[in-house]
């Protein structure tokens, strides 16, 4: 406890953006996963993956070294995990964009629970990227390390 007190507020954002990420790195293996869809792309995978280093680089780095040139590390790389968290989100979003067509402004899917709840899950996803990157570009106006 003693060592969260010692902490930044950025370093408790990022802990909870990362938390973010991995609940939607989650239901986006969820989602691709459902019987109407089955089409995971390894690309957002890989994505969100690169996000979640490229946070931990920035929460872990400032307790090891404290110099200018790893703050600017630590600042590209909270850069960088914000791009990245948000070019997943649009990657996921341009995956569902035609579905959203057939199954909710169509008669072709009328009564197919699977697509509806494939569907839902999906919005439910897009909320969940959108509060993620959110959080994310409000963590990146805080400094990550320990306080003074």
């Amino acid at each position: 406890m003693d060592f969260l007190k010692k902490q930044k507020l950025g370093f408790i954002a990022y802990i909870v953006v990362a938390v973010m990420t991995i609940v939607s790195l989650s239901l986006y293996i969820s989602n691709v996963n459902k019987p109407y869809y089955e089409d995971m792309r390894m690309d957002v995978i890989f994505i969100l993956v690169g996000a979640l280093l490229a946070m931990l680089f920035a929460i872990i780095l400032p307790q090891i070294v404290d110099s200018k040139a790893s703050r600017v590390i630590v600042d590209i790389s909270r850069v960088a995990s914000t791009v990245l968290i948000i070019w997943a989100g649009v990657s996921f979003i341009s995956m569902r964009v035609e579905s959203f067509g057939y199954i909710f402004g169509s008669n072709l899917e009328m009564g197919n629970e699977a697509a509806f709840d494939a569907g839902e899950q999906a919005i439910m996803l897009i909320v969940i990227f959108l509060i993620t990157w959110i959080l994310s570009i409000i963590a990146s106006f805080f400094s990550v390390g320990k306080k003074a």
